[in-house]
C-alpha cells in the first residue's frame, strides 16, 4: 500500500486559512472558462477561404476593416471575420 504516511500538528486556524484558501481557487477555476486562441491565417489561406482576392483582403487590411497581426514578415488575419 506505498509508503507510510506520516502525520504533523497543524494548528486549526491555519488549516482553516488554507481550507478557505482551496476553497476560493475551486471556485476561480470552475468560473472560468478556456478560451482556444484565435485562428490566424495567411492572407492567401484567408482569401481563400472566404472566396475572394488576396487584393481585396489586401484593400481590407488598408482600410482597416480587418484584424491582423504579424508574425516576422508574415501578415496573419484572423479567421472567421
Amino acid at each position: 500500500m506505498g509508503e507510510p504516511s506520516m502525520m504533523i500538528a497543524v494548528d486549526a486556524g491555519e488549516l482553516a486559512a488554507l481550507r478557505e484558501e482551496m476553497a476560493a481557487m475551486r471556485r476561480a477555476i470552475e468560473g472560468s472558462r478556456i478560451t482556444p486562441p484565435p485562428n490566424w491565417l495567411t492572407i492567401a489561406e484567408y482569401a481563400d477561404q472566404i472566396g475572394r482576392t488576396r487584393k481585396t483582403v489586401r484593400n481590407w487590411i488598408r482600410d482597416g476593416k480587418i484584424e491582423t497581426r504579424r508574425e516576422g514578415a508574415i501578415t496573419m488575419v484572423r479567421a472567421g471575420q
